[in-house]
C-alpha cells in the first residue's frame, strides 16, 4: 500500500509540472502578438500544401489535417536519429 501511495505521489508531482508547462505555453500563445500567430498559421497551412502534399487543395483542409501534417514533419525529422 505504501508503494501506491509513493507511486500516486510521484505522479501528482508529474502532473503539476506538466500542468504548469501547458498553462505557461497557453499563456505565452495568448500574449503573441497578432501578427507573428497569423504568419505561424500560413506557415503551417504552407507545409500542408506543399512537397509530398503538394497536390492538396487548400479548401479541403482541416485544422486537423494541418496539425496531423506539421506533427508527422517532427516525427520524420527525428526518424533517422540514434536515441
Amino acid at each position: 500500500m505504501r508503494r501506491l501511495a509513493e507511486a500516486w505521489r510521484w505522479y501528482s508531482y508529474l502532473y503539476g509540472w506538466t500542468r504548469t508547462r501547458e498553462k505557461l505555453e497557453r499563456w505565452v500563445a495568448w500574449h503573441l502578438p497578432r501578427e507573428v500567430v497569423k504568419w505561424c498559421f500560413y506557415r503551417m497551412a504552407a507545409h500542408a500544401t506543399t512537397g509530398q502534399y503538394g497536390n492538396t487543395l487548400v479548401p479541403g483542409l482541416t485544422w486537423e489535417t494541418i496539425a496531423e501534417r506539421w506533427d508527422d514533419r517532427d516525427k520524420q525529422s527525428t526518424a533517422g536519429t540514434p536515441g
